[in-house]
């Protein structure tokens, strides 16, 4: 921290959080201009860092500094969903390395985060997930290539958790979804995750203009990422669902078609067209109790229509185009062939002839016997008995002969 004059004005040369900041003070007064530099100091310190100040001192900020003004630089480029989930990842980052500098980060320091967090008990996915942002701001601040050589991500060996309903787990659901009018928002958005394949985020973003009703098709605008954007089918029970829904709706007068499909309705029970439903979790764990299903997901839906799909044997760019998957790896996550098809399959690869060793001795002794049979029936046209005995030329001269 420094003030000097340049004419008669005087100027502030100060550093917070590892950024260099030389501006002037607009003042000829010497008391004036420390009083402007002390407010500056803590407004430099309590807003994010200016991403036009931020590449030359980028090493220099902590983790949760660096973050924040990476989240600052990409905001315009990714979705405030990853945003958010870069900040929710920074504090237990934070909450580790503190104040440690980037450009001051060892492959050792990455080494003990990893301990520490499983040493806590968290899964190596979410290991793995706050890592990755950390790797990609020092990556952003030109050190990540000090590790590239050495990181090594934790091995994920917990079993996927998502699963494919069977037809009668599925019809138990449904006839639960059912039986009571308060659950009937949750009703229609199982199904179209169970017959179209719908994540959450894309139900919660539909609205009444999404809906062809002529030509029975859904726009999909709102998803994961714009890899999900398209324009699904939608089946007869889909459509069911849907114009009972939108029968209810116009009676309220929520079916314009701007309104959300699925609006938002808080503690006070008044409905708003105009913003989406904020989630349907309640209904859905009293849906999955009154079922008998208690470890079912809503997302498992998604898996449920994507495995029924790929058992029909639905090319991939089918599945993909209705179910928006745009990477092999992907369907392979997401479809679990059920055990009727693995029957089947295990079926297919059984051999034409038994290598049961029993069954092949039988075999083989009954066909030695009828060889057998076969050599002495032979043999007795020609005056023989069939059995192998000493030569004897003029035998076998006179047998020629006649």
């Amino acid at each position: 921290m420094a003030l000097w004059k340049r004419g008669n004005r005087y100027w502030t040369d100060v550093t917070v959080a590892g950024i260099r900041y030389r501006e002037p003070l607009r003042t000829s007064d010497r008391r004036e201009a420390l009083s402007r530099e002390k407010s500056r100091i803590v407004e430099l310190s309590t807003r994010a860092p200016d991403p036009r100040r931020i590449r030359a001192a980028y090493a220099s900020l902590s983790v949760r500094l660096a973050i924040e003004a990476y989240a600052m630089d990409r905001r315009a480029q990714v979705s405030p969903r990853m945003i958010a989930y870069w900040k929710e990842n920074a504090r237990p980052l934070e909450g580790f390395f503190g104040t440690k500098k980037l450009r001051d980060f060892t492959i050792d320091d990455l080494n003990a985060y990893q301990r520490h967090r499983v040493d806590a008990g968290r899964a190596p996915k979410t290991v793995n997930g706050e890592l990755a942002v950390l790797r990609q701001v020092l990556r952003h601040a030109r050190v990540w290539h000090r590790f590239e050589q050495d990181y090594r991500a934790l091995k994920n060996t917990k079993q996927p958790v998502g699963q494919a309903l069977t037809d009668e787990e599925q019809q138990r659901l449904f006839d639960a979804a059912k039986s009571k009018p308060s659950w009937r928002l949750a009703y229609v958005a199982a199904v179209l995750s169970f017959f179209c394949g719908l994540r959450a985020c894309e139900v919660k973003g539909l609205r009444w203009k999404d809906i062809d009703w002529h030509r029975n098709r859904l726009s999909v605008r709102r998803s994961k990422t714009p890899a999900g954007w398209r324009d699904p089918s939608l089946n007869k029970v889909c459509l069911t669902a849907l114009g009972d829904l939108f029968g209810s709706a116009r009676e309220l007068g929520l079916a314009e078609s701007h309104h959300f499909i699925f609006p938002w309705h808080g503690k006070s029970k008044q409905l708003d067209p105009q913003r989406p439903m904020a989630s349907w979790r309640s209904a859905w764990r009293s849906i999955r109790k009154a079922a008998g299903l208690g470890t079912i997901r809503f997302h498992d839906g998604r898996h449920t229509a994507l495995t029924r799909l790929a058992e029909a044997g639905q090319p991939d760019w089918v599945i993909q185009a209705q179910m928006g998957h745009v990477s092999p790896a992907m369907m392979k996550t997401y479809s679990h062939v059920r055990r009727l098809a693995l029957d089947a399959a295990a079926k297919i690869l059984e051999p034409p002839v038994s290598l049961d060793p029993t069954e092949v001795t039988s075999q083989n002794r009954s066909q030695s016997d009828r060889l057998e049979s076969e050599i002495q029936q032979i043999a007795s046209e020609f005056g023989s008995s069939g059995w192998t005995r000493t030569s004897n030329p003029p035998v076998n001269s006179r047998m020629l002969c006649h």
